[in-house]
C-alpha cells in the first residue's frame, strides 16, 4: 500500500469515527429525552392530583368565561390576549385535576 492511500484509509477511519461519535452522542440524547418523556407521562396529571390542589372553583371558572367574552367586543386586543392566556392556565389546572380520560380527551 502506497502512502497517498494509506493517509486516505487512516483519514476515512478519522471521519467514521467521528460520525459514531456523534451518533452515539444523539442516540444517548434521544434515549434521555424519551426516558424524561416517559416520566413526565407517568407523572403527569396524577401529580396535581397528589400535591392536594383543589383546582379552580367553579365561580372562577365562569368569571373568566365571561370576562373574555365581554373582552371580545373591547378593541383592546391585550385584554383579551391575557385573558386568553388565563383561561389557558386554569383550564390546564381542571384538566390536570381531572386526568384526561374523565376530561374527554383520547390518550393513545
Amino acid at each position: 500500500m502506497d502512502r497517498v492511500h494509506a493517509g486516505r484509509c487512516l483519514e476515512v477511519a478519522r471521519e467514521l469515527r467521528a460520525a459514531a461519535e456523534e451518533t452515539r452522542r444523539t442516540l444517548q440524547t434521544s434515549r434521555e429525552l424519551v426516558r424524561r418523556s416517559r416520566e413526565q407521562t407517568a407523572v403527569g396529571p396524577q401529580a396535581s392530583r397528589d400535591s392536594g390542589d383543589p383546582g379552580p372553583s367553579n365561580k372562577l371558572v365562569m368569571s373568566l368565561i365571561e370576562a373574555y367574552e365581554a373582552a371580545e367586543d373591547e378593541s383592546d386586543t391585550q385584554t383579551r390576549l391575557l385573558l386568553a392566556r388565563v383561561l389557558h392556565h386554569v383550564g390546564h389546572r381542571i384538566v390536570c385535576e381531572m386526568g384526561p380520560r374523565a376530561a374527554g380527551i383520547a390518550m393513545h
